[in-house]
């Protein structure tokens, strides 16, 4: 990538970078005395697939503090519990009729930060073939009642999937 590239913008994008290089500021926010349980970060994980599976929406603004901020890379996907109650619900629709189930683990817990790693897999109702399955990584913060104040979310789908992303076959 070319030196002096700007950074990323877009709607609702503004995590004090200057270039597409430079991390955001949440990497280097000191880590606070509160520390979270691996069972804590894992009843918000169960909770989290719990409230996508029956997208409840007291269920949902329960996992959220107030000033909550939902991050995509390179995009602030909602910030505030309403808009992230919003944003959950518009997509709704698009999960009606899906077969689904999710799994997520805390793997790394520093203060009130835990890394997650999971997986989601999308079935087909009739039969319970695998439509497709995606490999997740979040990044998530909490505030002092347990409740997240920062979601940050990776995922990429199998490379059968997604053909553009394979790995060529290693020859021998």
């Amino acid at each position: 990538m070319p030196p002096g590239l700007p950074p990323p913008s877009g709607p609702g994008y503004d995590l004090g970078m200057t270039s597409f290089l430079d991390q955001p500021e949440w990497h280097n926010t000191p880590v606070p005395s509160e520390r979270i349980t691996r069972a804590s970060a894992q009843e918000w994980l169960d909770a989290y697939v719990t409230a996508w599976k029956t997208y409840d929406e007291q269920a949902i603004a329960d996992l959220w503090s107030e000033a909550a901020v939902w991050h995509y890379p390179f995009q602030l996907r909602a910030s505030g519990r309403r808009e992230i109650v919003a944003e959950w619900m518009s997509e709704r629709e698009a999960f009606i009729g899906e077969s689904f189930d999710a799994r997520y683990h805390p793997v790394a817990i520093e203060g009130d930060r835990v890394v997650a790693h999971g997986r989601t897999v999308f079935y087909e109702p009739e039969s319970d073939r695998v439509v497709t399955a995606y490999d997740n990584i979040w990044f998530l913060r909490f505030d002092s009642s347990g409740r997240c104040s920062e979601f940050h979310e990776w995922y990429a789908g199998r490379p059968e999937d997604e053909p553009d992303r394979a790995v060529p076959e290693r020859a021998g």
